[in-house]
């Protein structure tokens, strides 16, 4: 689609009039990744339909980054700052009970985190910045990640050099968010989603008969006890004006009614929004499995995945302000809330918010956000309007950050 050109930097009712007209295809654009999810690092068809739509848009490609990853590169026709804008391409192993017409395609596989929609966003942001490279101060950097549910794309990403060549600047990404009213911006400044670790726990005491447990060494038991301790991490060992969550997902052991097994496992997960906390749990969580163990006489596996956890994702609160200005400049000060609390639950663009300033918004696309529809729920379907705050705030960003944000 032809966009409109202004010979002056965009203003904001300009900004929005294009979002307006290329609404109707980004519904569409969508709709066509929605029918067809693939699951993390499986995003074949999805990355090649990226590639060739920002190839249509004269747009620089790579691909094969992270295995399936895409990244666009703009160049503006003024100097200025790199600004790397993301977008998360895969889905859940989910299957999708809506019955809307573009429904998933593909048994057991569903958008069901509004990853699509995070996609045709970007895509269409990128439309409209590709045909006004001459309000553009800088690079502007397209980053199409895999993986970001519980598989660490984010993390091969940076380690395969996505900020760098150009070195990006600042780093921008959107996630969909249902408890907020349907295109309403949810700010905060510092933590704004948890860490997230997981850890696997394998106890082995000695099988025994329910009738002689003195014979055996009771790993169920063992297990109680040790997720049981493992709560009073929360509360008696972390400040009550910190957070920590510790979340026991998992627990097999056995599988007769009279015989004491020999092992019992279980996994779990924590979510800290501090990094020295998160560094204390891990510690605490390995003293207090190893001591109950010893105390019970069951031998112990731990593995605790720290190395391939997400960090947690802290917005920059300069950058976090500017676009906070951008959003509030096209939509109005009704359109921004800002958020009191950080999330508890965990997201990969922290590790480019490690490496950079940036910022993660909340971009609110409940219709009914005081009942809202769960985000990973088989019937999410997140509302479409919001794509024209979402593209909105995508180029504004990119046409107004003429300098890096010191």
């Amino acid at each position: 689609m032809s966009i409109k050109k202004f010979s002056n930097s965009l203003k904001s009712a300009e900004i929005v009039e294009q979002t307006v007209g290329i609404y109707e295809e980004a519904v569409r654009l969508r709709r066509k990744i929605h029918e067809n999810p693939e699951l993390g690092f499986e995003e074949h068809k999805t990355a090649e339909m990226i590639a060739n739509h920002l190839q249509d848009l004269g747009i620089e490609v790579i691909t094969g980054v992270a295995k399936t990853g895409v990244i666009g590169i703009l160049r503006g026709e003024k100097e200025g700052p790199v600004l790397a804008l993301r977008a998360d391409i895969d889905a859940l192993p989910i299957q999708e009970k809506t019955d809307v017409s573009y429904k998933s395609k593909n048994p057991g596989i569903m958008h069901a985190c509004g990853h699509d929609m995070h996609t045709a966003m970007l895509l269409s942001a990128a439309n409209i910045l590709s045909q006004n490279k001459q309000h553009i101060s800088g690079t502007i950097k397209f980053i199409f990640q895999p993986a970001e549910e519980m598989k660490g794309g984010g993390i091969m990403m940076v380690d395969e050099g996505v900020l760098s060549n150009p070195t990006v600047d600042h780093a921008f990404a959107f996630h969909v968010w249902p408890e907020l009213p349907t295109g309403v911006y949810g700010f905060r400044n510092g933590p704004m989603m948890a860490s997230m670790d997981t850890f696997d726990i394998v106890l082995k005491g000695k099988q025994g008969h329910g009738a002689a447990p003195h014979q055996g060494v009771d790993a169920i038991v063992g297990a109680a006890h040790v997720v049981t301790a493992l709560q009073t991490i929360v509360s008696r060992e972390t400040d009550p004006v910190d957070s920590v969550v510790i979340t026991i997902g998992t627990i097999e052991a056995g599988d007769g009614y009279n015989i004491i097994p020999e092992k019992a496992s279980f996994k779990g997960t924590v979510r800290t929004l501090n990094e020295n906390t998160r560094k204390e749990v891990a510690e605490s969580i390995r003293r207090i499995i190893e001591g109950v163990a010893s105390a019970l006489k069951l031998e112990v596996e731990i593995n605790y995945n720290f190395t391939v956890g997400y960090p947690v994702a802290m917005n920059d609160p300069t950058f976090n302000e500017h676009a906070c200005a951008i959003a509030t400049d096209l939509f109005g000060e009704g359109s921004v809330q800002w958020l009191s609390r950080p999330s508890m639950a965990s997201e990969d663009f922290a590790f480019y918010l490690e490496k950079v300033p940036g910022t993660f918004v909340f971009l609110g696309v409940g219709e009914n956000p005081e009942n809202p529809m769960k985000l990973h729920s088989d019937v999410f379907l997140p509302d479409e309007k919001a794509m024209i705050q979402g593209i909105s705030l995508i180029v504004g960003l990119a046409i107004n950050t003429t300098e890096k944000i010191q």
